[in-house]
């Protein structure tokens, strides 16, 4: 009878093993796939702020406009860098819409240096609230830029991780990368004197 008891045990315990592993494989599947959606949720977000700045960046250039007229240079930087972070959008090329935010970023830069050397502009309640607009704007971008990092530090360590490890590479969960700053980006933009 002990016999008996020991090989249903044995049964038992197998069953056990095999049925830990499967819920194991699948959370661990499961969990990837709800770390790797929120990886791209984040991304998406950071993409809707870009939107909502580029939406918002005409107005800008129109009301400023008629404040800024010995600034023009600028206004027509910020126009055409507006035309290229589009066509980059369109592209999909992470790398190129990068360059353009970038490079459009500098502009925005430039023109609120501008605007706040100079008093009489800074003294326009249009500029003003379009620039407590478009600096509320920056600081969504940079929310969701540090939320899309939190969310991918996330999911790169749980596929780093075991059982993750185990399992997340022949599934196809590739390592994400961090939105990072360009090179130069720790130093401030120029600020013009005359």
């Amino acid at each position: 009878m002990s016999g008996k008891w020991i090989a249903i045990g044995a049964v038992v315990a197998i069953l056990a093993i095999v049925g830990g592993m499967i819920l194991l494989y699948y959370g661990t599947f499961n969990n990837l796939v709800a770390l790797e959606e929120s990886v791209d949720e984040k991304w998406a977000e950071v993409q809707q702020e870009l939107q909502r700045r580029y939406d918002l960046i005409p107005r800008v250039v129109n009301a400023s406009k008629l404040y800024i007229q010995y600034e023009g240079s600028i206004l027509e930087n910020i126009t055409r860098l507006r035309s290229q972070w589009a066509s980059a959008l369109q592209t999909g090329d992470m790398e190129t819409v990068d360059n353009a935010t970038d490079q459009m970023e500098s502009a925005l830069s430039n023109l609120i240096v501008s605007v706040e050397a100079y008093p009489d502009l800074k003294a326009s309640q249009v500029v003003q609230d379009l620039m407590v607009t478009l600096e509320g704007t920056e600081n969504r971008i940079s929310t969701e830029r540090m939320r899309y990092n939190e969310a991918t530090r996330d999911y790169n360590r749980a596929r780093r991780s075991f059982p993750g490890s185990l399992w997340a590479s022949g599934w196809g969960f590739e390592g994400r990368e961090y939105f990072e700053a360009k090179i130069g980006a720790e130093e401030p933009p120029p600020v013009p004197i005359d």
